[in-house]
């Protein structure tokens, strides 16, 4: 199913997979259209009950693509598992409903070669021309940026790239993790003092199948619930969170006060503001008041 086969290609792109028949298609023909065509891609499904694993094997592409079955189904230990079957110097990770531009992959690789990153990731856009869900785009490009100038930086593990050797030397993902692992993975290498890059384009396709299928309310709450948890406990606790085309059974809304959920990222941002100078922190102060 090869088209041809690069020993050594510049990017190795992981896909996790789980039930994702439907999905996975529209990533892989973004990848088809690539005007930058050094990489090889690397499916790893979870023991799919659907047929995942045939619509990667029957795919017909310009690169290499390799499927990886598991039984374990873990994003973490997914795209570590993929990760090692890798050759790439770049590994970049996509989940499998995200889909891109055709001169995506030229401008990544174009940053890491002006810029000289060790890991990066870009502006996120939705897959929705709804004000509401708008909003979704803006406010994770506004952390993001948040997060680069506190050294404390955050990704959706929808699109993460990172050098290979960075990656092995921090141990990859962790397994331990069931949600946050991105931004844990990205704040690791930033403890390693690895260079980190926010690129504000190109932009990859975030898609919001679970925001449309469990509705605004009820998916902030979850997210919110689970962000708060890491800040609590850490990343490592009992995290109500599926991967997968299964996971957006309806479930009961989480009752939550916003304002109050959020206090502990609030404080943490304004005590990494302190190290910055006045003027951003003030942004901070009139962006986070919880009193309004």
């Amino acid at each position: 199913m090869s088209v041809k086969t690069n020993p050594k290609p510049y990017f190795s792109i992981i896909i996790p997979c789980l039930n994702e028949e439907h999905y996975l298609p529209d990533l892989l023909k973004s990848l088809n259209h690539q005007t930058f065509q050094d990489f090889d891609v690397h499916v790893v499904d979870g023991n799919s009950d659907d047929n995942t694993a045939q619509v990667a094997k029957d795919f017909k592409s310009k690169y290499s693509l390799y499927l990886h079955s598991t039984k374990t189904r873990s994003v973490s230990f997914q795209r570590n598992l993929g990760a090692s079957k890798a050759k790439g110097d770049v590994l970049v990770f996509f989940d499998a409903d995200t889909t891109i531009p055709k001169d995506y992959l030229k401008k990544v690789y174009q940053a890491y070669q002006s810029k000289h990153p060790h890991f990066l990731t870009t502006y996120v856009k939705v897959d929705s021309d709804k004000a509401s869900e708008l909003m979704f785009g803006l406010l994770n490009n506004l952390v993001f940026e948040i997060g680069k100038l506190l050294n404390l930086p955050f990704a959706l593990g929808a699109m993460q790239s990172v050098l290979r050797s960075a990656f092995i030397q921090v141990g990859g993902y962790d397994n331990n993790t069931k949600f946050g692992e991105d931004s844990q993975l990205f704040q690791k290498l930033s403890e390693y003092n690895y260079h980190y890059t926010l690129l504000p384009s190109p932009r990859y396709t975030f898609s919001l199948r679970r925001l449309q299928k469990n509705g605004i309310l009820e998916t902030m709450n979850q997210y919110l619930k689970l962000n708060l948890s890491i800040f609590l406990k850490g990343y490592h606790f009992d995290a109500d969170y599926d991967m997968g085309g299964s996971a957006y059974n309806e479930k009961e809304a989480v009752k939550i006060g916003y304002i109050k959920s959020l206090q502990p990222l609030f404080q943490k941002l304004r005590k990494r503001s302190q190290k910055q100078n006045q003027k951003f922190k003030q942004i901070l102060e009139m962006f986070f008041d919880t009193d309004q």
